[in-house]
């Protein structure tokens, strides 16, 4: 099984998440119509500056709670613009108590277009084109959280990590639990300037 890694991909692999999930306040009338819509305050944001066009800017350092409000903010707006509910999930699947997944088809595409710019940008120093060590840092950061146990190895263009071969056999080194955990230790001691 191989799982992009690259900080960037994990990254938009987490915004299909949330936005695959929810991360938005309603309540559900059980006629599939939504009754309330709550648009989260981010004024505390997990940014001091908006950038790129008054997009929320993400730092290493940004709060669960900071970078959920964010993502929520973007969410309520495609809903808001048209992009429907997921019917085809239950109730809780949101994950977040609100019971709200959104649609996945990418349409209608005015609605992502219309919400760009609440579409919150990744920390700089996780951008290969804004950070000129990031391959060497990369390499790092596996090497870090191999160290705390995941049977993980970086894939050749640096682009990612794949499960190492014996992992059906040896098992994934940390449990789905353990590993966000590291992922976060080692992105801020790697990339963070902890090391």
């Amino acid at each position: 099984m191989t799982r992009s890694t690259s900080l960037l991909a994990v990254a938009v692999l987490l915004a299909a998440a949330l936005a695959g999930c929810g991360g938005t306040s309603t309540t559900d009338t059980g006629s599939g119509q939504v009754a309330s819509l709550t648009t989260p305050d981010v004024t505390a944001s997990a940014t001091g500056a908006a950038t790129d066009g008054g997009r929320p800017q993400l730092r290493l350092d940004s709060t669960d709670e900071e970078e959920n409000a964010l993502w929520q903010a973007y969410n309520v707006c495609l809903f808001e613009h048209g992009v429907k509910k997921n019917e085809g999930r239950s109730a809780g699947a949101a994950g977040d108590g609100t019971g709200l997944s959104l649609d996945q088809s990418g349409e209608p595409k005015a609605a992502y277009v219309a919400c760009q710019n609440k579409l919150p940008l990744q920390p700089p120093e996780l951008d290969r084109d804004k950070n000129p060590n990031y391959v060497s840092q990369w390499n790092d950061y596996v090497q870090c959280l191999r160290k705390r146990g995941a049977n993980i190895h970086s894939l050749p263009d640096g682009s990612g990590w794949t499960w190492d071969d014996d992992v059906n056999t040896a098992g994934p080194g940390l449990d789905e639990d353990e590993l966000p955990k590291a992922e976060k230790d080692c992105t801020m001691e790697i990339f963070g300037g902890k090391k």
